[in-house]
C-alpha cells in the first residue's frame, strides 16, 4: 500500500523511478531504481565505463560531468523524467550539444520569437565557435542568448532548448575557450576581401593596403 511505497525512498522524493538508460553501456534498457540511489550505482549495473558526462533527461535536460557522480536521484538533487544518455571518453561533447541544438532549431513551432529566432541564433552562434572563428566576446554573446531563449519563451521547449550550452559551458568553460582566436571580435563580413578589387586597381599589395585584425594584448 502507500505506507509502503512511502518507506522507499529519500525523505522528499518517494518511491522508485523508471530510468531509459542509453549510450555508452553494455547493458542499456529499463531499470527502476528508489530514489536516493547514485549514480555511480546506475553505471555500475549498466555495465559503462570510461564514462565523460551523462545527459540527464534527454535534450532539455542537463549535462553531468564525471565529477558529479555520486550525485543522487531524487526531487532535493538530481530530478530527471527518466532519461539518461551516457556518453564515454571517446566522444566529444560540443558535437553533442551541436547536434541538440539543431534539433531545438529545428522543432521550434515558431509561435513565439524568442524561441524561432533564438534557437536558430544560437545554431548559428554555437558553429561558429566551434569552426574556430569565435572570440571570447562570442561566449559572452552566446550566454546572453541563452537566458533571453531560457527566460523569454513561451512554452517548455523553448525554455529548456538552451540547456545543452549553459550545463556544458558551466561545467566544461575549457572546452569552449581553447577553440577561440586571441581577438577581441571576429566581423561576420571580410572587408578586407571585399577590397582586393581595389587593391588591384591601385596596385598596391603593401601591408598598409590591408585590414587585418588585431591580436589582444592581455
Amino acid at each position: 500500500g502507500g505506507e509502503w511505497f512511502a518507506a522507499i525512498g529519500t525523505e522528499k522524493s518517494k518511491g522508485t523511478k523508471l530510468l531509459s538508460i542509453c549510450g555508452d553501456c553494455d547493458r542499456p534498457g529499463i531499470y527502476e531504481y528508489p530514489f536516493g540511489t547514485t549514480v555511480q550505482t546506475i553505471l555500475h549495473d549498466c555495465g559503462a565505463s570510461e564514462v565523460l558526462g551523462i545527459q540527464i533527461g534527454g535534450p532539455s535536460g542537463i549535462f553531468i560531468s564525471n565529477h558529479e557522480f555520486e550525485r543522487q536521484l531524487g526531487f532535493e538533487d538530481l530530478a530527471t523524467g527518466g532519461s539518461f544518455i551516457i556518453f564515454n571518453n571517446h566522444r566529444n561533447i560540443l558535437d553533442i550539444v551541436n547536434n541538440f541544438t539543431h534539433f531545438f532549431a529545428h522543432e521550434s513551432c515558431g509561435f513565439c520569437t524568442p524561441c524561432r529566432v533564438g534557437t536558430s541564433l544560437l545554431k548559428n552562434q554555437l558553429t561558429k565557435i566551434i569552426e574556430g572563428h569565435g572570440s571570447a566576446g562570442d561566449v559572452v554573446a552566446l550566454e546572453e542568448l541563452c537566458q533571453i531563449i531560457k527566460k523569454q519563451s513561451h512554452c517548455g521547449l523553448g525554455q529548456t532548448a538552451a540547456n545543452p550550452v549553459l550545463t556544458t559551458l558551466s561545467r566544461y568553460p575549457e572546452l569552449y575557450h581553447q577553440l577561440l582566436k586571441k581577438i577581441s571580435y571576429e566581423p561576420g563580413f571580410d572587408l578586407d576581401g571585399a577590397l582586393e578589387t581595389a587593391r588591384g586597381l591601385a596596385q598596391r599589395n603593401d601591408p598598409s593596403a590591408h585590414l587585418a585584425q588585431v591580436e589582444e594584448t592581455s
